[in-house]
């Protein structure tokens, strides 16, 4: 495929992204706004919403071979987080700086390491929201229940969320790494690459 021809498919993966975030989530009633979009030939497109919070990443992640749109992939940052970089340097290290939102949900539940280990290994279960959600939702498409999923998040946890990735919040950050650290330890998951799964920023 020619790059005009790629580049043609990522502004319409562009548009279908924003259409369907946009259609399914009031960030305005959340205090989010658009900030960052990337559309190139080589990657899908990449939406960034920030708050005065926190900021959320919304990546389009392709089609299958059938044409569908299958893929979708949401996560997290403080507000230092780069639009285009995963790994920053913070506090003389190197250190992970976009998440996913599993074990901070567990965190917010109030889940012990232990608890959220048990309950990813050993029940086979998400956080409690997300077993909720999927549980009243069913199956369906993909990309929208994920984007609806977050809402129900949104819905359940409101600013809880959002302040834990506040950058004011200092002692609340520390809790949570702490928290993180402690369950790739139980896991043994720490060395997997570098840097650490634990360090997070």
């Amino acid at each position: 495929m020619s790059d005009d021809n790629q580049l043609e498919q990522r502004e319409q993966q562009y548009r279908e992204l924003i259409e369907l975030i946009e259609r399914c989530v009031d960030f305005k009633i959340w205090g989010f706004w658009r900030t960052y979009t990337s559309v190139t030939a080589e990657y899908p497109p990449t939406v960034i919403y920030d708050s005065e919070l926190c900021r959320v990443r919304i990546h389009h992640g392709g089609k299958d071979m059938y044409g569908r749109w299958n893929e979708l992939a949401i996560y997290y940052g403080r507000l230092h987080a780069p639009n285009n970089k995963w790994v920053i340097s913070w506090n003389g290290a190197d250190c992970h700086c976009w998440h996913q939102v599993f074990e901070a949900l567990d965190f917010l539940d109030g889940l012990s390491p232990q608890e959220a280990v048990n309950q990813l290994r050993v029940e086979h279960k998400l956080p409690r929201v997300i077993e909720q959600f999927n549980q009243s939702y069913g199956g369906g498409h993909q990309p929208e229940q994920l984007v609806r999923t977050h809402v129900a998040i949104w819905e359940n946890y409101g600013q809880r969320l959002f302040g834990l990735f506040d950058l004011r919040e200092e002692d609340l950050w520390t809790q949570y790494t702490n928290f993180v650290s402690e369950i790739h330890k139980i896991k043994g998951s720490t060395n997997w690459i570098s840097p650490a799964l634990d360090k997070i920023c």
